[in-house]
């Protein structure tokens, strides 16, 4: 699992950043946001991005040790 995590390392940064875009322009477009919507768009942002993180520290795992 952890091989798997390090190679989409990338794709979840891309990812998280493009659901907090999302997440940005629903919030500043809309008149009347919908706020549950939104909320989800930056809690899966922080998680895809926390995902993302995890994969680059499994990809340079070999250099510290």
């Amino acid at each position: 699992m952890s091989r798997w995590l390090a190679r989409l390392a990338y794709s979840f940064l891309i990812l998280g950043g493009l659901l907090f875009w999302q997440g940005y322009k629903e919030l500043s477009r809309t008149s009347s946001p919908e706020f549950w919507r939104i909320a989800l768009y930056f809690v899966a942002a922080g998680m895809s991005v926390g995902i993302g993180v995890r994969g680059i520290q499994e990809r340079h795992k070999g250099n510290r040790e």
